[in-house]
């Protein structure tokens, strides 16, 4: 292909997009229930999209949330490990407790000695509901 026959085919593109313009493809979202179940679809030809679309639950958000929790509590066991930052109560900082209890950690050597910090450890991995820890303002935060 010459360097002339390819100029003319791109001039003959450019006209085209120019003289027909752009028409964006119709795009269909679906909308999901909390089963991840269908529920409603709309197209990007509706007139009012934007304004409807900020009324309606993201699926994505929810699905995000809600692996959000399983990461909490994960996140939250790892931090518990004794070495290195279990011993400063950092695990509770992140769950968002009170502001004495890494204090009273760190000034009883580590929870003593590592032990507070490794009964957080195991409470986290082994208990399923991590509710009762976010916001414990409780030292001893498995004591109801």
């Amino acid at each position: 292909m010459s360097l002339k026959s390819l100029f003319i085919t791109l001039c003959f593109f450019f006209l085209q997009k120019i003289a027909f313009g752009t028409k964006v493809p119709e795009q269909k979202y679906y909308l999901l229930d909390t089963d991840l179940k269908i529920v409603d679809s709309i197209t990007t030809s509706d007139i009012n999209f934007e304004l409807e679309n900020k009324n309606r639950p993201n699926p994505l958000l929810h699905l995000f949330k809600a692996r959000q929790k399983t990461n909490k509590r994960i996140t939250a066991a790892i931090l518990a490990f004794p070495f290195p930052f279990g011993i400063v109560g950092l695990h509770r900082i992140y769950l968002g407790t009170a502001p004495y209890v890494p204090i009273v950690y760190i000034a009883s050597l580590g929870g003593i000695f590592g032990v507070l910090p490794f009964i957080d450890f195991c409470i986290l991995i082994l208990d399923k509901d991590e509710k009762r820890y976010i916001e414990n303002k409780k030292v001893f935060m498995w004591i109801n």
